[in-house]
């Protein structure tokens, strides 16, 4: 069955039919609603050009004006910035509608004052930004979500599932959440924040600023079940920095613990102003302190080649075992072979050999395997001079089985856990 609840006028661009009614409506909001129903199914957004209220005094009158949203010109806020080039929705579009309460005050009226644009109708209203704001009912349903630690695509698909109209982006959604947690930040800075929150929830934590300054350049937090953890099961540690991919582009190192079970757990966070040893050695020093004794020291470490990192491992954890990454090498000499060897079919001939070399779990015959992929390589010597120099001259004894099987790492090489 067709809905007949909207009719399109031949006449192209003038949609005054479809605003004319005779309905008394019993409130301004039950209007603006019926209105914005009847635009959203044509294609545009309508927004409330000026409203009044009269509150006794003789000479107002109170009214609701709503146009469409494309209506007006844009105005600058700095007369000396130069015009976007993306330009404005904005176009002076005529459409205008007008809304008064009656003379006895019982239910207001809805009177079209232009029913035309000078613009073509959208098909979709996804991505137009006042159609997809969040109604109050919305919004309530994002901060009881958001305060049950639900992701937002879930929310997402929580508020399409509710209202089929809902045309409310992912990036809508996460600036809704932003503004509500501002507000429960109130006018203290971020950073104030973050040390309120550590307190609040008992972490233990460490910060340290820049010399003569008062500018926090670390943070180091873990709370107290993860010490428990840590003294309990100290025998596989995984570190990896995050290299600047949160928003504020401070590396983030994370270093991981494993049970004896292979079940991972949160050790320890710390923010870090740079990537260099010595920040890297004042958050290894701290997680140093965390454990109950000098026996409780970690027996393995595994990183990727973070030189800096490396470095300060050798003098924080000296005797840790240090492992590297198995996953971010494959990463790296498959990211080189596909650079440097210029046949397509040989890639999987040339990465099968370098796997063989890593797989390599007797060491009077770790030689012929290398032998071996270099001679598959003999037409790359680019290739096969990056693999020997990077990672099989320095760096065989802390990934090659040969080497690592003879110390316990519970099957933990690779700082991926999905690797």
């Amino acid at each position: 069955m067709e809905d007949s609840s909207i009719f399109i006028p031949e006449i192209d661009g003038d949609y005054t039919v479809n605003f004319t009614t005779q309905e008394v409506f019993s409130a301004r909001d039950d209007l603006i609603e019926w209105v914005r129903g009847v635009a959203f199914q044509l294609g545009f957004v309508i927004v409330i050009i000026k409203s009044d209220t009269a509150n006794g005094q003789p000479d107002k009158k109170t009214y609701v004006l709503l146009g469409c949203e494309r209506g007006g010109k844009y105005r600058k806020y700095n007369s000396d910035l130069q015009p976007s080039i993306i330009g404005t929705r904005k176009c002076e579009c005529p459409f205008k509608l007008r809304g008064k309460p009656i003379s006895n005050g019982d239910g207001w009226v809805l009177k079209v004052i232009s029913g035309c644009h000078n613009h073509d109708l959208s098909r979709t209203l996804v991505s137009r930004p006042y159609a997809g704001r969040l109604k109050s009912d919305e919004q309530s349903l994002l901060i009881g979500m958001t305060k049950s630690q639900v992701k937002p695509a879930n929310i997402l698909l929580t508020l399409k599932e509710n209202n089929e109209d809902n045309v409310t982006t992912i990036k809508q959604l996460y600036n809704a959440r932003y503004t509500y947690k501002r507000s429960l930040r109130g006018c203290i800075t971020k950073l104030q924040q973050l040390m309120m929150l550590l307190e609040r929830d008992k972490y233990i934590h460490w910060s340290r600023c820049v010399e003569d300054s008062e500018e926090v350049s670390e943070i180091f937090w873990t709370h107290t079940n993860a010490i428990k953890l840590l003294n309990a099961f100290n025998i596989v540690l995984l570190m990896d920095s995050t290299y600047k991919t949160n928003r504020y582009r401070l590396p983030l190192l994370e270093i991981v613990g494993v049970t004896l079970t292979g079940q991972t757990f949160s050790a320890a966070f710390v923010f870090l102003s740079s990537e260099r040893q010595n920040n890297f050695i004042w958050g290894l020093q701290r997680l140093k302190e965390l454990f109950i004794t000098c026996d409780g020291f970690p027996k393995v470490i595994v990183t990727d080649r973070d030189l800096a990192l490396m470095n300060s491992i050798s003098i924080v954890f000296l005797e840790s075992y240090h492992l590297l990454c198995r996953f971010h090498i494959q990463k790296n000499v498959r990211a080189k072979c596909k650079m440097l060897v210029n046949s397509i079919d040989s890639w999987e001939v040339v990465l099968d050999a370098w796997e063989n070399v890593m797989d390599c779990r007797d060491i009077s015959t770790f030689a012929d395997y290398v032998m071996r992929f270099h001679y598959v390589c003999n037409a790359w010597p680019l290739f096969s001079k990056y693999v020997n120099d990077t990672w099989i001259i320095p760096y065989k004894e802390r990934f090659v089985k040969a080497w690592t099987d003879k110390v316990m790492h519970l099957g933990q090489t690779t700082t991926n856990r999905f690797g």
